[in-house]
């Protein structure tokens, strides 16, 4: 009995076998992922809801869970840390701009497609089939400081990859980190006005709540990389509070690199820079050990 129930579902399972390789063949696996999903939503909404009301089973009673279409790679780190070059190495073509100084202050969401295309952030977010219309919440300072590039012929086309705006000091985070490193941050926390004060930092620094923002998608992210150079080993005030707010219990998926290693010609140069690196990340990590650091640069 066993047996014929068995072969009686993978009977069942062959048209859904034979459709995903039939579409696999002729779309673009972006456009599968949609497909999927949206066939899912119906599956839910006709099959499995009704069901789960009239005998109360234990599936949640609200809409099928917007999601993000493809797996996602976020990027975080200072400016100048590497991690449009990456991004750029990794896609087999320029996408991002690169440079020493800071050349950009969006987060770019970078996906495969047929053609090449631009949207802003307002027209992204406000699409459905991308699943990123949650971000709405965090008011129009994001949504002008977001944008989608889709691009063809890229080396990898099965996943998405977000750049985010480098982290830098600003007044009020430089002074959050003095904070923080000399132990009174505890004491401010402490008082009344800090949560006020806080939040107006936060909307004063960029124009929303970067933190928030990078919570969200770090929460949503199948891998999170984040790069240090070595000219700033984890001095960044912004980074050190990403790393204590954002990045908190995401540490599975979470990923430290040291880029452009390249860049010392003897190794004490190396072993200072790591060490200064490890220092700075013990002062924010509450671990006895520290997560693993990997060391990175790009070739040519």
């Amino acid at each position: 009995a066993m047996r014929a129930a068995l072969r009686t579902r993978a009977a069942s399972l062959a048209p859904a076998r034979q459709w995903l390789s039939t579409r696999a063949a002729t779309v673009t696996p972006a456009q599968l992922a949609l497909e999927v999903r949206h066939r899912a939503e119906a599956i839910h909404k006709d099959v499995l809801a009704p069901l789960n009301e009239r005998l109360m089973g234990p599936l949640e009673r609200r809409e099928f869970v917007q999601t993000v279409p493809l797996p996602f790679v976020l990027l975080l780190g200072n400016h100048s840390s590497g991690k449009s070059s990456f991004i750029n190495h990794v896609l087999g073509r320029t996408v991002q701009q690169t440079g020493v100084a800071p050349t950009d202050d969006c987060f770019t969401v970078i996906c495969p497609g047929t053609a090449d295309a631009d949207r802003d952030g307002p027209s992204f977010i406000g699409d459905p089939d991308f699943g990123f219309g949650p971000l709405r919440t965090f008011g129009p300072g994001l949504l002008n400081h977001v944008q989608l590039k889709v691009r063809s012929g890229l080396s990898v086309d099965n996943i998405m990859l977000i750049d985010s705006p480098g982290m830098i000091d600003s007044p009020q985070t430089a002074s959050r980190a003095a904070s923080f490193l000399s132990g009174t941050l505890a004491a401010q926390l402490d008082s009344p006005l800090s949560a006020e004060s806080q939040q107006r930092a936060l909307h004063t620094d960029r124009g929303y709540d970067f933190l928030g923002v990078t919570r969200w998608l770090a929460e949503r992210a199948d891998v999170v990389l984040l790069f240090f150079d070595p000219d700033k080993p984890g001095t960044t005030g912004e980074t050190l509070e990403c790393l204590t707010t954002s990045l908190s219990g995401v540490n599975h998926k979470l990923h430290i690199i040291l880029n452009k290693v390249d860049r010392f010609e003897q190794i004490h140069d190396f072993a200072r820079a790591y060490g200064s690196l490890c220092w700075n990340l013990a002062k924010v990590i509450p671990r006895k050990d520290l997560p693993r650091i990997y060391t990175m640069f790009l070739p040519g």
